[in-house]
């Protein structure tokens, strides 16, 4: 889960450019659940920066013990004697004198109150949510001690980290993480904390081995969670960690005082599956209910990754956060790569990946856990399959919260319809449906929804943010390597069946073959990429660049530079990014599926049926746009004019919260059903994704064959094994009926 833009490392936890919510708690912390423990030495005014960080994170039920290690220097004295009355949870304790790391950080874990404890160096930050992933992580992996995420180093030196404990074996050659981890109160206390006798650097890797050698060990959390802050050189003020010989001297001690490590391996801990039919826990392990001063909105998604449905979800969170009075949760239920994750980050610091940190189980109480915390007042369901399933288990927790779902395309070849037929079975546990299109509203109403509950909200763009006017396109075409002549094709969007990227690469080498000038380009990302490039450079179709996944600001540059915008779907709502092609003053040629031909009218771009001459149509229709450059532009100037006068994003959010409050004021809300019943719903729900999920789940990141086969019973392995091959068979079967129904 990288950043797509590059990496502004000014950009912390603390600067003013971040979104930041009110993370407050309603009433005095009665209990804390994590102790934080900060050893302070003169680290001067920059620990105001921890501080902040500290009372940003989302999770406010901690205590936060300040070990004073000592500091003489007036400044930071001063700056101590600052929190001492700041926060009621904030605890100081001086030391006499100067006792090093190890022991303040045993002198905060002697007098925690919590069994989950946090280290924070106090010129150190994290990230608004670290926390509470940390403590529902181990939480929901009670085999794990400690967990920490990767990290942004910062400071003198920039870069990013991804070791964690998930290396486990690369811990007998260096140290893989920062100090700021969360482990288990208990696990420190059997250990005997860390060795005060070291006072020369690099302890917690003493410590972290010394755990390991009484059978503890810990994960990494995918995500960038912590920011370590570097010196130009460390050995100054640790001698053992100079990257020579005092490090690996201390090397060889370890190897010395753990032989068993070096023998064995390290412990072999694993997130192992769920169980067939495993309980759905009621109990919540932290209230942590926040203050709810501007309106509260949970989207629960499928992932975050580039296409039209996440960029419909990236608009909505935008314009709520930004322009009206509204604060939004996402929470995504499905394993994925999450590539636009710092895309939503830009505004709504509040994001869980639930496969991230939380066993499968515990995604149903996570998810109540996170509605009553926030005081969440509408739940929005976007394209999520397991949020569906979950429906009746939340409503009979809360009955008074309105969740509502938004609907873009039906998908006949999957699941008998797709969501707007899980949407259809769940409508009488919603309180309302919003459709992207008139034709998909009658198609559920077709399909026995009710009417009265479904209405229509078309997908939107701001004309403004997508304008021709704004960007430069000589430069951008000569950054690509696109002459200021060429007649430019894009093609954007997920590659996957649905899309169709296959077609659009066929329809690509019919053109070439009939030596029509253009120059293809390929934005996106998907499993099919690899199958796609191979295909291009089979064929020696050079005129066509892959670019693979793109931001949001280099879309905007490549349709700026755009003559045509191609995409032959075999099933669409209304693709946002035709929406975006138009705003953007591009022709469309795209597949006339569904509600698609409710935006492109003739005057356009032109829409192609689909059938057994649906490539050579496509190739017709981009022969004659590209020959005729003056019925093209004029296409793009209507295109242009259309979005301006029928599809403002403004207008579309205004209908949304029109929707929202619309609902809020209904007094007709679903009735919830019997508790009991809801919790064997749920567990089903998680017994039919444990399913789906099994073979994925084999690629654990860093599992051997040896590690899998640990994890997993010999039934189970053979269970799975076979019903993929079975599902590669029918693929394969399905594949070559369509194939000669082509021929």
């Amino acid at each position: 889960m990288m950043p797509m833009d590059p990496i502004d490392f000014d950009n912390t936890p603390v600067s003013p450019r971040r979104p930041s919510y009110e993370y407050v708690l309603e009433q005095d912390l009665e209990e804390p659940k994590v102790t934080i423990i900060t050893p302070f030495y003169n680290t001067g005014s920059i620990f105001h920066e921890t501080a902040i960080s500290v009372f940003k994170q989302s999770f406010q039920e901690w205590e936060w013990i300040i070990v004073n290690d000592g500091s003489q220097d007036p400044e930071s004295l001063s700056i101590l004697d600052e929190y001492r009355k700041i926060d009621a949870r904030v605890k100081i304790i001086d030391l006499p004198s100067n006792c090093g790391l190890s022991a303040a950080r045993n002198v905060g874990i002697k007098n925690a109150k919590t069994e989950f404890i946090i280290n924070l160096d106090s010129d150190d930050m994290l990230e608004p949510t670290a926390i509470e992933k940390y403590f529902w992580f181990l939480v929901s992996y009670p085999q794990f001690a400690f967990v920490e995420g990767y990290n942004f180093g910062f400071g003198a030196q920039k870069y990013l980290w991804q070791g964690g404990f998930h290396e486990r074996e690369k811990f007998l050659l260096e140290n893989r993480v920062t100090p700021n981890a969360m482990f288990r109160r208990s696990v420190a206390l059997n250990v005997g904390g860390f060795d005060e006798g070291n006072r020369d650097g690099l302890e917690d890797w003493d410590f972290w081995l010394k755990c390991a050698s009484k059978g503890y060990w810990g994960d990494t959390i995918p995500e960038y969670l912590s920011w370590y802050r570097r010196r130009e050189k460390h050995q100054d003020r640790w001698k053992n960690w100079d990257g020579a010989e005092r490090q690996l001297h201390f090397a060889k001690l370890l190897r010395e005082w753990y032989p068993g490590l070096w023998r064995q391996g390290l412990p072999k801990v694993f997130r192992h599956p769920a169980q067939p039919y495993h309980d759905v826990c009621e109990q919540l392990p932290a209230k942590n209910v926040l203050k709810a001063s501007k309106n509260r909105l949970l989207i629960i998604t499928a992932w975050l990754e580039m296409g039209g449905a996440d960029k419909f979800n990236l608009d909505i969170l935008r314009e709520l956060t930004s322009r009206y009075d509204y604060e939004v949760t996402i929470v995504t239920t499905v394993p994925g790569n999450h590539s636009w994750y710092y895309e939503f980050a830009k505004y709504t610091p509040d994001i869980f990946i639930l496969d991230h940190f939380l066993h499968l189980s515990d995604y149903p109480r996570f998810i109540r856990y996170l509605i009553q915390s926030r005081q969440i007042q509408t739940v929005l369901i976007a394209n999520s399959e397991l949020a569906y399933h979950l429906l009746p288990y939340l409503r009979s927790h809360f009955p008074d919260v309105s969740f509502i779902d938004c609907l873009h395309m039906e998908q006949e070849d999957w699941k008998g319809g797709g969501y707007p037929r899980l949407s259809i079975i769940s409508q009488s546990q919603l309180n309302l449906t919003i459709v992207t299109s008139e034709y998909l509203r009658q198609w559920m109403i077709n399909r026995g929804a009710g009417a009265s509950k479904i209405r229509v909200c078309y997908t939107s763009i701001d004309p403004d943010d997508w304008n021709p006017e704004r960007f430069n396109k000589n430069e951008i075409r000569q950054q690509i390597g696109v002459s200021q002549s060429d007649i430019v094709i894009l093609y954007a969007g997920r590659l996957v069946e649905q899309k169709q990227p296959i077609l659009a690469a066929k329809v690509f080498l019919r053109l070439k073959q009939l030596g029509v000038p253009f120059i293809g380009l390929i934005a996106g990302d998907g499993p099919l990429f690899n199958t796609l490039k191979s295909f291009l450079g089979r064929h020696h179709i050079n005129e066509v660049k892959l670019l693979g996944p793109v931001s949001n600001k280099r879309m905007r540059e490549l349709l700026a530079i755009s003559d045509i915008f191609f995409l032959p779907s075999q099933h669409e709502g209304i693709s946002l990014a035709i929406y975006e092609a138009m705003a953007m003053g591009v022709t469309v040629v795209g597949a006339d599926v569904s509600g698609q031909k409710e935006l492109v009218t003739p005057e356009c771009g032109i829409l192609v049926p689909r059938g057994p001459s649906e490539l050579e149509n496509y190739v017709q229709a981009l022969n004659f746009l590209i020959y005729n450059a003056e019925e093209r532009q004029a296409m793009a100037r209507q295109a242009r004019e259309r979005v301006m006068k029928y599809f403002r994003l403004d207008q579309m959010v205004e209908q949304m919260i029109k929707l929202f409050n619309e609902d809020a004021q209904s007094s007709s809300a679903p009735n919830s059903i019997d508790v009991s019943l809801a919790r064997e719903i749920a567990i089903r729900a998680l017994e039919f994704t444990r399913l789906e999920w099994a073979w994925p789940r084999f690629g654990n990141r860093g599992n051997s064959l040896a590690d899998i086969a640990s994890m997993y019973s010999f039934r189970t392995l053979v269970n799975v094994l076979v019903w993929k091959i079975l599902n590669k068979i029918t693929s394969f079967v399905v594949w070559k009926v369509s194939k000669g129904q082509e021929s």
